[in-house]
């Protein structure tokens, strides 16, 4: 029920404990300050500009600029995707994360930009206890389930001709759904950096 798109409702014990960390912001702790729906408009233009180019024009220099925006400069903090998404993969790319941080998030950014993103979101959220808003959880199950459908689609397509322009057509609007999702992920990102550069920012901010 609680993976079904349309669910606003946070991750359930279960699903915490599956992704290795209790992410105690899904239930408790201050907002963001726009949610994803309203990051392009939250603070113009800059919000705008994030959201085209963390969507459309140039992804991987946005996830590299709001990653070292998020470490506050300090790459000595840097871990590929943050340590976040299957760190039993990413963990080889230590000796590259300590010794070439700068290099290594680049080449992160260019080959798994959506896992990327989400880390850098992640991350934020960790460090400053903000709480998901129902809004952005179905923004993103939305996304995750048309990524999905377009894979399975493109899958049945190879052995099925008859679907295969059903599955272009799939793969256009699950393209569509990222480059959006994606730049209002990296907008609020950039929105919540800009004005809260550290957590001591906050002061006592939305607690």
């Amino acid at each position: 029920s609680r993976m079904c798109f349309l669910s606003g409702k946070p991750l359930d014990d279960k699903e915490k404990e599956k992704n290795g960390t209790k992410r105690a912001y899904f239930e408790e702790g201050r907002d963001w300050e726009t949610d994803m729906m309203h990051s392009c408009c939250a603070a113009p233009p800059k919000g705008c500009v994030a959201c085209l180019l963390g969507g459309v024009f140039c992804p991987p220099c946005c996830i590299c600029f709001l990653r070292h925006k998020a470490l506050q400069g300090d790459m000595s903090k840097y871990q590929c995707c943050q340590g976040y998404i299957c760190r039993n993969v990413t963990s080889k790319c230590e000796t590259c994360e300590k010794s070439a941080p700068f290099p290594t998030l680049c080449c992160e950014a260019l080959c798994c930009a959506g896992c990327a993103i989400s880390a850098t979101r992640v991350y934020i959220q960790e460090e400053r206890q903000i709480q998901s808003d129902p809004c952005d959880n179905r923004i993103i199950r939305f996304n995750n389930c048309i990524q999905i459908l377009a894979c399975i689609c493109s899958i049945l397509a190879i052995f099925i001709a008859e679907l295969r322009e059903i599955a272009e057509c799939i793969n256009i609007i699950a393209d569509i759904v990222y480059m959006i999702t994606s730049g209002c992920m990296q907008a609020q990102t950039f929105v919540e950096l800009d004005k809260y550069p550290t957590p001591a920012d906050y002061g006592n901010v939305g607690k």
